[in-house]
């Protein structure tokens, strides 16, 4: 079976650094696609995008990153925090929200793109809230959403990534959990990955931008037959300092580079997008 590779940037929209790196790889052919946080607060700017260009896609996003600035809900359901913007706390997400509200706020997050004329392809997630991690079921959400708009989710039918973010073989009860879900989505028939890669290291782990780029170069070499995402969160410096946010600058310098799309070539997978992602399953 051949090889596929979905490289997409996240969190479009996040801020004037995220959207100008993003809006930059885009336009050069540098990503094959990306998703806009509708709740974050330069989302705005993103929500122009030629869609019979550019590949596009809703990033769900149910929780905030900062308790202190919490990103709003575009419906204020008071079970996501209402007006006092999303939960930044996973406690309060899993014991507070409902899910008939999770189901409204991914329909207006949907929304607010459509009705701006972006021409949605894909949905995923933001921190991976729709996957059951919080021992929620909003998958079932995130599916009926999707098989309602007749979109491709992001979650991958193999375990690998689950595998690779825990730094961990998953005992056997945790795939027969992957399982159940993959066979939710495959029961409304919404196509799924073969495969998801993303770096889930601090930047005090990864230590360097080398350190970096060795990991993804080595994720493109063991890419499995099938389609495979690989998402990165691409964005221009805020300052000098070395913080969190360099982690980002890295993944935007290696973006930049080519490198990803280069090995790629070499190793006889075919880069694609969500745009033509039916094409293909």
């Amino acid at each position: 079976m051949k090889k596929y590779l979905i490289i997409n940037a996240d969190d479009f929209g996040y801020n004037d650094q995220q959207n100008a790196a993003i809006s930059e790889l885009l336009s050069k052919g540098l990503i094959t696609s990306t998703s806009v946080m509708a709740v974050a607060p330069e989302a705005e700017q993103c929500v122009s995008l030629d869609g019979n260009k550019y590949s596009v896609g809703v990033h769900l996003t149910i929780n905030s990153d900062d308790a202190l600035f919490p990103w709003k809900s575009l419906t204020e359901c008071p079970s996501l925090g209402g007006k006092n913007g999303l939960p930044a706390n996973g406690k309060e997400l899993t014991f507070g929200a409902k899910r008939k509200d999770v189901r409204r706020e991914l329909e207006a997050q949907y929304r607010f793109l459509t009705d701006k004329g972006a021409a949605v392809d894909h949905a995923d997630n933001h921190c991976g809230t729709l996957y059951g991690i919080n021992g929620r079921r909003f998958y079932l959400d995130a599916f009926d959403f999707c098989a309602e708009h007749d979109l491709p989710f992001r979650f991958p039918k193999t375990s690998g990534f689950a595998e690779r973010q825990l730094g961990m073989k998953l005992p056997s009860a945790a795939l027969k959990i992957i399982d159940a879900i993959v066979h939710q989505g495959k029961k409304r028939n919404v196509d799924m990955l073969d495969d998801l890669v993303s770096n889930p290291w601090s930047i005090d782990r990864i230590g360097s931008y080398d350190a970096l780029r060795s990991y993804y170069l080595e994720a493109v070499d063991s890419c499995i037959d099938g389609i495979t995402e690989m998402f990165l969160h691409p964005a221009l410096p805020i300052d000098e300092k070395i913080s969190p946010w360099t982690k980002r600058v890295y993944e935007y310098e290696l973006l930049k580079s080519g490198d990803l799309l280069q090995r790629a070539h070499e190793k006889n997978i075919e880069v694609v997008s969500w745009k033509i992602f039916r094409n293909i399953t």
